[in-house]
């Protein structure tokens, strides 16, 4: 057991991400349930988060706005904000802790200045949720939003299983499991272990 926590460890994870969930007191017509805002330098957005290990400079911002698909999600004349920006996992060189107003502030900024869309007089609730604070609510390690990283070919048959091999009766669902990440995957990952446990009861 301990050598196999020791391997997981050494393991590279995958990225992160930094999240702003907003109350915009305004509504937006020009905007879908899922929008992507591409940074102009995509090379460098990349160099940030994989090579500096830092949030970047000038990142990509995916808004989603499930008050476009139902509207009780939101007051009339308002807007659910959900922001994602992709960041390394913590690896200690940004300090989350006192730095995460600043960057919630270069989030905002960007949409303003690059893509029109100044909503910073605008805000009736605002939630940040760092890479450290990700890894307290879902146990992800170092809050990496896909479990280990994805660098070479094999990366995806050596996912965890979702039935634990150490440990009988414990079982895995996730996006840092078997299939992997993103909602379909989750989702199937979630069926997976259900099935295993039904087949295991029996």
């Amino acid at each position: 057991m301990r050598r196999e926590l020791k391997r997981l460890t050494k393991l590279e994870p995958s990225s992160s991400g930094f999240i702003l969930l907003l109350g915009v007191d305004r509504v937006h017509p020009q905007l879908a349930h899922h929008n992507i805002f591409f940074s102009h330098d995509y090379e460098d957005e990349f160099n940030d988060i994989f090579a500096r290990g830092l949030p970047p400079r000038e990142p990509t911002i995916y808004v989603a706005i499930t008050a476009k698909t139902d509207a009780a999600h939101a007051p009339t004349g308002c807007e659910n904000w959900f922001v994602l920006v992709n960041t390394p996992a913590e690896n200690g060189r940004f300090n989350w802790q006192t730095q995460a107003e600043g960057y919630r502030d270069l989030v905002l900024a960007c949409l303003a200045h690059d893509f029109d869309l100044d909503v910073r007089d605008h805000l009736r609730y605002t939630k940040t949720v760092t890479p450290p604070q990700l890894e307290i609510l879902s146990g992800a390690r170092n809050g990496a939003l896909y479990g280990q990283s994805s660098n070479d070919r094999m990366a995806a048959f050596r996912r965890p299983h979702n039935r634990a091999s150490a440990v009988k009766g414990l079982y895995f669902a996730g996006g840092t499991t078997h299939p992997g990440g993103g909602v379909p995957m989750v989702t199937l990952s979630g069926k997976v272990a259900a099935d295993l446990v039904l087949e295991d009861m029996n």
